[in-house]
């Protein structure tokens, strides 16, 4: 339903719930993320149309074997996730969560899903810059108009996944060279085994990418910063997604956060436009280390995360899950009855 007030909208939700049969503050988070959700829309609406963007692209660090596995997983995995037999792509359809993957940077000779390929892969960020400006305004702006694409299609929440071998590695490196952060404070195991050696042979590897690469990132604007820091250590689905929720706050539509690598591109985000914040939701507390500290910068701290369940799969599948007990809370706090109509009872 519409709320046709012209009262402002927390004042609207003020009036709309008091007569709800419901204990004030019984059901927490929920309806903390219900007023948010209807604050960012600017009205009172039980019906969530979702949508799921799953960015896909590989990373240099990776095809020249310095981290991770066989990077031929990335496009494999697409592939997968387009015949529906991921996990994300499982809970989407479970849950009728419309979802779709976009190519912006997969080492393969064809597109695959939705054609925004950047090329095929970002160069080695141990030696070069991930990617030219060109590059980066290119996948900046596959992320933004596919937003676009769906606003003007009636969709109103939005989540982010990703598929590219290598991306906790990028994540880590901007959000240490964004944050001042010691690698140590953001690198985590990604998909390696949690062993002392390999956290050090990858910790290692952050800081000299950081060391090398610390003289072209220092742009007095925070903007521009920003953008140098993805385009030189980060990867072409960071520059979508950051794209992508950027196109959320201009057109005023809530997204959820998932795991480690959307949280960087949410705090890269923030500091872009701290708008941001009004929009971010997030989903599940990631097992990678960097998520709190990443978290934090687009004003959510581990309390406010609603799932815990020590998931670090990608693709957005914590992000799925939430969409779906958002769905859920939404019908309710809008369907629910009211306290007078149960007295008569």
């Amino acid at each position: 339903m519409k709320d046709k007030s012209v009262l402002p909208i927390e004042k609207q939700l003020n009036k709309f719930l008091q007569p709800k049969c419901l204990i004030p503050g019984g059901l927490g988070l929920w309806e903390i993320y219900f007023r948010k959700i209807c604050a960012a829309w600017g009205e009172i609406n039980g019906e969530i149309r979702p949508q799921h963007i799953i960015f896909s692209a590989d990373n240099g660090c990776n095809i020249e074997g310095y981290v991770g596995y066989n990077y031929e997983v990335t496009q494999k995995q697409s592939r997968n996730m387009l015949l529906g037999r991921s996990s994300a792509t499982q809970f989407c359809n479970f849950n009728n969560i419309p979802y779709e993957v976009v190519d912006v940077g997969i080492a393969s000779d064809d597109g695959i899903g939705v054609n925004r390929k950047v090329a095929k892969g970002t160069k080695n960020i141990l030696h070069h810059a991930a990617m030219t400006d060109d590059e980066f305004n290119r996948a900046f702006q596959a992320g933004y108009e596919r937003v676009q694409h769906y606003v003007e299609q009636g969709i109103n929440l939005f989540s982010f996944g990703e598929m590219g071998l290598g991306n906790t590695t990028t994540s880590a490196c901007v959000l240490s060279a964004l944050m001042g952060a010691d690698p140590t404070e953001t690198v985590g195991p990604g998909s390696w085994p949690d062993k002392p050696d390999l956290m050090k042979r990858k910790v290692d590897f952050v800081r000299s990418v950081l060391d090398k690469h610390k003289a072209n990132i220092g742009s007095e604007s925070e903007s521009d910063r920003v953008r140098e820091i993805v385009a030189h250590v980060g990867g072409f689905d960071i520059a979508a997604i950051l794209g992508a929720m950027l196109a959320c706050a201009d057109f005023k539509k809530p997204f959820v956060i998932d795991g480690f690598i959307t949280a960087v591109a949410a705090a890269c985000a923030a500091h872009i436009n701290a708008r941001v914040v009004d929009y971010a939701l997030p989903s599940h507390q990631s097992k990678e280390k960097g998520t709190e500290l990443a978290l934090a910068e687009v004003g959510i701290t581990q309390d406010m995360v609603p799932i815990q369940a020590q998931m670090s799969m990608g693709e957005g599948t914590g992000a799925i899950l939430m969409v779906q007990m958002l769905k859920t809370t939404q019908y309710m706090f809008v369907n629910v009855g009211t306290f007078a109509d149960l007295m008569k009872l």
